[in-house]
């Protein structure tokens, strides 16, 4: 699949900008704060309507300005799209083909984008809610219904935190909280399986391409750790069990203790936690693997690769990880989507379509 065109209207810094992309590489130069990024942001929100980068989609909006508006041209194997997405505070919509889509699960999937930044190392350096993340947008992208589950199950969470929080009387609540601890077993139990299942799988892919880039002697594996059980089996037979066991302490800490959003993906060089062991060489290896597993997973999936987008990832590799990473794009048809600070002629070719961005506009070069 291919991005043909974008336009952005208070994106970021952008006030107004129409850009056409090519099936190949594209690569985009600039100075660092100028909106390469910002471009970049804008594809992946369109094919997946979040925000990579933050929380408050009010922050997206241009200084000064109420609202944003974005429309892109997509070509897939069968058919050509247009998906457009505006936002103001207290209103979103999202369309496919001017036919406004209900819920997002509706949406996200028609299109595909894999963003892989040097923030992405969060996803090896910090904590289970990063790997968590990754785990859940790579799922909204293959498995759309898998969003309407993380939806319900925030809303039971935060339904029974507040039911812990206000109840003061112990007895009253151990006679309330069976109820919402079946609907948190009912959706939760989906969650884990789901990312379970999507971590075998990564697993798959990761190891022989950790393998090529890296070192035939190295190993890396993924492992989901689902309410600390090794098995997927065990996990969902023993959920209700260890909620039960888990209410007093619930009781008195006020807060939720056990489900998939305390669950934890295990990324291990050797057998040993790469957060903790692997040098930042190695950590940008294992990210760089679990994004091309990625790009596999959905080509597998939808039959045609993902768009890629690479932010400044380029310059963050060496010599032997860039080789591969540039041999991999050249691979079959894969349309990407390069920001630099300066041109790099080892990737430009006689197709590379180059763009200068400077203050929010973008011109094209060649």
């Amino acid at each position: 699949m291919e991005i043909k065109q974008i336009e952005l209207h208070n994106f970021r810094n952008y006030s107004q900008q129409k850009i056409e992309f090519e099936a190949g590489i594209n690569l985009l130069v600039g100075a660092n704060g100028q909106g390469k990024t910002n471009a970049l942001e804008s594809i992946h929100y369109l094919a997946t309507g979040k925000s990579y980068r933050v929380k408050q989609e009010s922050e997206l909006i241009l200084w000064g300005k109420k609202n944003f508006y974005l429309k892109g041209s997509f070509q897939t194997a069968d058919r050509l799209l247009t998906l457009e997405s505006y936002y103001e505070a207290g209103k979103k919509v999202m369309k496919i083909n001017q036919l406004a889509c209900r819920r997002l699960s509706d949406y996200v999937g028609t299109i595909n984008a894999v963003f892989f930044s040097p923030e992405d190392l969060n996803i090896v350096k910090k904590g289970p809610s990063e790997r968590r993340r990754f785990l859940d947008l790579l799922l909204a992208q293959i498995r759309p219904s898998h969003i309407a589950l993380l939806n319900d199950y925030i809303k039971i969470i935060k339904q029974k935190n507040n039911l812990l929080k206000t109840v003061k009387n112990s007895t009253a609540l151990k006679s309330q909280l069976p109820i919402w601890n079946e609907q948190l077993v009912a959706v939760g139990s989906k969650i884990i399986a789901n990312r379970w299942e999507l971590t075998v799988t990564l697993n798959s892919y990761c190891r022989p391409i950790f393998k090529s880039i890296f070192s035939q002697e190295d190993n890396m594996d993924l492992y989901y750790l689902a309410l600390n059980k090794n098995s997927l089996e065990e996990a969902l037979e023993t959920f209700p069990e260890i909620l039960d066991k888990k209410m007093n302490q619930e009781i008195e800490r006020k807060t939720v203790l056990i489900g998939p959003h305390r669950d934890e993906l295990l990324i291990n060089l050797n057998d040993k936690p790469a957060r903790l062991f692997a040098s930042q060489g190695q950590q940008r290896s294992l990210v760089l693997c679990l994004k091309l597993a990625e790009m596999e997973i959905i080509f597998n999936k939808k039959g045609e690769y993902p768009i890629l987008l690479l932010d400044d990832v380029l310059s963050e590799l060496d010599e032997e990880r860039r080789r591969y990473l540039l041999a991999y794009i050249n691979t079959f048809k894969k349309q990407t989507l390069i920001t630099m600070t300066e041109a790099d002629e080892k990737i430009i070719k006689e197709k590379t379509a180059v763009y200068r961005v400077f203050k929010g506009n973008i011109r094209r070069e060649r």
